[in-house]
C-alpha cells in the first residue's frame, strides 16, 4: 500500500515507513520536490538514517537540506 506525506523538508517518518513491505513505495512531498522510493531502497540508500536515535526512538529524521544522494528519487 503506497504512502504519501507532506513535510517542510525531506523527512522520514517511522510510523509511515515501517508498516510497509520492502517493495512498497512511499512519497514525501516537500517544497523543494517530491521524493518517491520503496522501503527497501530507503533501507539500502539511507541506512545511516535508520540507525539514528532520531529515527529509531523519536520516529522522525529530517535533513536541513536535501542530500545529493536523494536526487535520484525526485519525481
Amino acid at each position: 500500500m503506497p504512502v504519501t506525506y507532506h513535510f517542510s523538508r525531506l523527512a522520514f517518518i517511522k510510523n509511515e515507513i515501517e508498516p510497509l513491505e520492502d517493495g512498497d513505495h512511499f512519497t514525501v512531498v516537500t517544497p523543494v520536490g517530491t521524493f518517491r522510493m520503496t522501503k527497501a531502497e530507503f533501507y539500502n540508500v539511507f541506512s545511516n538514517v535508520v540507525r539514528t536515535t532520531s529515527y529509531r526512538i523519536k520516529g522522525l529524521y529530517h535533513y536541513p537540506t536535501v542530500p545529493r544522494i536523494a536526487d535520484r528519487f525526485l519525481i
